[in-house]
């Protein structure tokens, strides 16, 4: 049965946590696609060079998401190479490369409300997430983006791995 998983990560040792999960949790199913999504942050178009704002037009593509917005591409390719990481983690695992797939989004502000949205955009029925660890009082003044996103993810399961 086809099974769309969204892994969101920040490029830490818990989110590779939660990317080893969740494919020890999915590798069974040959159906399942599994997409490491990361959100990089929006800067303004002001704080970078020509080369820079070529390149990262040429990197939108088809992507209608990304229209007016631009990132730092060291950010990207350092992503880039955490996503090669996670694949081979998930390999590693059992998964078939062809179930997997990465992608980075670009948000101004919330975080957790560009996963929320990439969510919906590719209808997943599963996301996971890592826990990031703060204490239960940081974690109460300061909120997470796994506790955001339990409480206001809705059509799909949310998995956090501690």
């Amino acid at each position: 049965m086809l099974h769309n998983v969204l892994i969101a990560v920040d490029g830490s040792r818990n989110s590779l946590r939660a990317v080893e999960y969740a494919g020890r949790v999915f590798a069974s199913n040959a159906e399942a696609r599994l997409m490491l999504f990361h959100v990089l942050p929006a800067i303004s178009r002001m704080s970078l060079n020509k080369e820079e704002i070529k390149a990262i037009d040429a990197r939108k593509g088809e992507r209608a998401d990304l229209v007016d917005l631009y990132w730092q591409l060291e950010d990207e390719d350092k992503m880039g190479r955490f996503f090669g990481e996670a694949t081979n983690l998930l390999v590693l695992v059992g998964v078939q490369p062809e179930q997997i797939k990465s992608k980075c989004g670009v948000k101004e502000g919330e975080i957790a409300s560009a996963i929320l949205e990439e969510v919906d955009r590719g209808h997943y029925e599963t996301l996971v997430v890592g826990r990031r660890g703060l204490s239960r009082m940081r974690e109460f003044f300061l909120g997470s983006i796994s506790t955001e996103l339990v409480r206001e993810a809705q059509g799909c399961a949310v998995c956090v791995v501690e």
